[in-house]
């Protein structure tokens, strides 16, 4: 997991915990933005992480196998 996914899914956790607290004190109209935030912060995190899994699938195969013999040495 790269840094970018770790920081958007640290936001979105934080922003569901802050949503639950502001929740049981207010209304969930007034604490609807909260909610919104989490969810975008999630979707962001997905997207991110599909993208870099689709980045790393499109590597040619050539280039992968001197990764691969150096990991098998270790």
């Amino acid at each position: 997991m790269k840094l970018r996914e770790i920081i958007l899914l640290a936001l979105a956790a934080g922003f569901l915990v802050i949503w639950i607290a502001e929740y049981q004190r207010t209304t969930f109209g007034d604490s609807y933005w909260l909610l919104m935030l989490f969810l975008g912060f999630l979707l962001a995190f997905q997207y991110v992480r599909t993208k870099r899994i689709e980045q790393e699938k499109a590597i040619s195969p050539t280039a992968k196998q001197p990764v691969e013999r150096r990991k098998k040495k270790k």
